[in-house]
């Protein structure tokens, strides 16, 4: 298959992902909110309200999907690499209905559609006792360090330079309201508004460092495949899992970050069966999330969704659920830990390229060194068998 053609359909999928988010302007019903929550109404101010609408013709960019397919559908790629373009493409068209959904009951059906549900994943009675033995295994936060501003940036950025060309990546300030960290296609972002330990620091590192940014730079340099380097909503569940598993086998992982992962589950999943935001919020509360920290939970469980309760924002499972299916994935294919950094790839596409190509043997740029450690090797072991003995086949 000519390289061209390849990269033609790739960049075509990166234009039609172009402006289909809607993550990075948060938005909500802030006249209710601020009714329910007046401790929280400057914070509140600087959000947008959920009838603020979206800047991108939804039909123009559906028509630009279905014209894509078509051509798609007569091309002559190989069969594996169009299941992969079909399905990004498929969800692309369902975040353009889930953009016109914001706010509505609609925005959860199409949801579940793209990130499951507690409902129909959460069958295993296991999954407690998975929870209780990763937390025997999860170290107090013991820092005696901490940081704040460029201080921090600085931290970060050093440690981001034992594994990354510098070349390749930014540290800098974030205007996130609802994440202490985050990563983007080649910029990882911090909020100075805190101050950090420096295991809390190292958290981020392994978590949105080496597994988000690093997946994301990866895949930029894919020249055969820049497909790699497009987000896509099927990424998420793997992508999530991933950050988990570098928090744990490297020895970051603290009882404090576990109990926020799971209380976050916990709280997504109340809202599914009809907890109100209110009740959410409360809950967290009640389980020491300090009250700023329990609010941006909350309202990332309620986000595009109704605040009366009986809906969540699911894709707040994946950290978890996620993880499951990441160990579980690298028992069933025995791939080495290392192909998952290749780029931005969900677990069937991993599994395609696995079963069709040589790519991800040979085309990781950059992973981390920590990982590689006998100590993170042996954690990771020991996860496996977790796993494999806590869920056998009881979990989907």
């Amino acid at each position: 298959m000519p390289t061209k053609t390849l990269s033609e359909f790739s960049r075509q999928l990166k234009d039609i992902a172009k402006d289909l988010s809607f993550l990075a302007t948060p938005r909500y019903p802030l006249v209710e909110l601020t009714k329910l929550f007046p401790e929280h109404k400057g914070f509140l101010s600087e959000l947008s309200d959920v009838s603020t609408p979206f800047n991108i013709d939804l039909d123009e960019k559906r028509k630009l999907i279905d014209h894509y397919l078509k051509r798609l559908e007569h091309s002559d790629i190989p069969e594996y690499l169009k299941k992969i373009f079909t399905g990004r493409a498929q969800d692309y068209y369902l975040i353009t209905q889930m953009m016109e959904s914001f706010g509505k009951p609609s925005f959860y059906d199409l949801c579940t559609k793209l990130y499951g549900s507690s409902n129909n994943s959460q069958k295993s009675t296991s999954l407690s006792s998975f929870v209780e033995q990763i937390n025997k295994i999860c170290p107090e936060d013991l820092s005696h360090n901490f940081y704040a501003g460029e201080d921090a940036l600085l931290y970060l950025k050093n440690k981001l330079s034992d594994t990354f060309d510098q070349k390749h990546f930014e540290v800098k300030a974030s205007t996130s309201l609802l994440s202490d960290a985050s990563a983007g296609r080649k910029t990882f972002k911090l909020n100075l508004q805190k101050k950090y330990s420096e295991n809390q620091l190292n958290i981020f590192l392994a978590h949105e460092g080496w597994a988000h940014l690093g997946t994301s730079i990866n895949g930029s340099l894919q020249e055969d495949h820049p497909w790699l380097g497009t987000w896509t909503p099927r990424i998420t569940s793997l992508q999530e899992g991933l950050a988990v598993l570098c928090e744990i086998i490297s020895g970051h992982m603290t009882k404090a970050r576990w109990n926020k992962i799971i209380l976050r589950h916990l709280a997504t999943s109340m809202a599914e069966k009809g907890s109100s935001i209110k009740d959410v919020h409360s809950f967290l509360r009640h389980n020491q999330l300090e009250d700023l920290d329990a609010f941006k939970v909350t309202l990332r469980i309620f986000r595009g969704v109704p605040i009366e309760g009986g809906m969540s924002f699911t894709k707040e499972l994946l950290y978890l659920h996620g993880l499951i299916k990441i160990l579980k994935h690298l028992d069933l294919y025995k791939p080495e830990l290392k192909s998952f950094w290749i780029g931005k790839i969900s677990f069937e596409e991993h599994s395609l390229l696995h079963l069709n190509t040589d790519l991800l043997q040979k085309n990781v740029f950059y992973f981390p060194k920590e990982l590689e450690s006998t100590e993170a090797k042996q954690k990771l072991e020991s996860l496996r068998f977790i796993v494999n003995e806590t869920f056998k086949n009881d979990f989907e």
